[in-house]
């Protein structure tokens, strides 16, 4: 993958700000630019006797790997600043990376090698393996606010599932990193149903006056404020959305926050 802008942040630093001059990305070679926009897959498939089709029952999806290379315009590299690429590259967990070129987008990326190819004098450029967390990209994160919490019917909103991914079975379904669910006035309840998936409802039921609800399904995990488990007063139908605008249905008085990042290919 290569980049046109010279520009980068990774885990939050600008490339701009490493070193005492900028750190900038630099082209070697061919000045043709390659771009990976979906990541490898491997189809498992099993060839049926007298059938010239083979049975494809599992997609294995590998994720985007890419090289950087980038110069830093100090008139040498000092050991300062080695300590600060170590330090910036040298981790073991995915962290944040986004290039100018698409900077409605982010990669989570682990650097698996980095070498310094150097002319003399510490003088030359450096070039990095990075793999990504998955075969995709991810929009930045988003925030949803609704405020219910003087509603004396059921209310309509709308939420836009942009991700152009789909599941193993097709279809473009998301489901929200996040969503906080405050209780007001005398709820003991929360009800929404999205009428954009035939009126699939989310449901809690049971619940504590004033209560305060995280479904974080990143982790697959739902936390009370009254530190009681609510699994057992969940109906189980986690709020999906399908691709595109979703028109939903809120019965409660609540204040509703909804954090997404959308995986994408782009």
């Amino acid at each position: 993958m290569s980049f046109t802008s010279e520009y980068f942040t990774i885990n939050g630093i600008k490339s701009i700000d490493i070193g005492v001059n900028g750190c900038y990305l630099v082209r070697v070679g061919n000045s043709e630019i390659n771009r990976q926009i979906i990541g490898g897959k491997s189809l498992n498939e099993e060839q049926i006797p007298y059938n010239d089709l083979p049975y494809l029952y599992r997609i294995s999806k590998q994720p985007i790997e890419f090289d950087l290379q980038f110069s830093i315009l100090d008139k040498e590299y000092s050991s300062d600043t080695l300590m600060e690429l170590g330090k910036i590259f040298g981790g073991d967990k995915y962290i944040p990376f986004t290039s100018c070129d698409y900077p409605q987008v982010q990669f989570f990326v682990i650097c698996t090698s980095i070498e310094l190819i150097t002319f003399g004098l510490h003088k030359g450029y450096f070039s990095c393996k990075l793999r990504t967390s998955a075969p995709y990209a991810f929009a930045l994160t988003e925030i949803s606010t609704f405020d219910f919490s003087d509603i004396s019917s059921p209310t309509t909103f709308t939420l836009v599932n942009k991700s152009n991914v789909s599941d193993s079975l097709g279809n473009y379904y998301y489901i929200p990193e996040k969503i906080l669910i405050d209780l007001k006035d005398t709820s003991t309840e929360i009800l929404i149903s999205n009428n954009s998936d035939n009126g699939r409802e989310f449901k809690f039921t049971s619940l504590s006056l004033l209560e305060s609800l995280t479904i974080d399904n990143k982790m697959g995990r739902i936390t009370s404020s009254t530190g009681l488990s609510r699994l057992s007063n969940f109906n189980k139908n986690f709020l999906r959305l399908i691709y595109g605008t979703n028109n939903l249905v809120c019965f409660n008085k609540c204040i509703l926050q909804f954090q997404s990042m959308f995986p994408v290919y782009i």
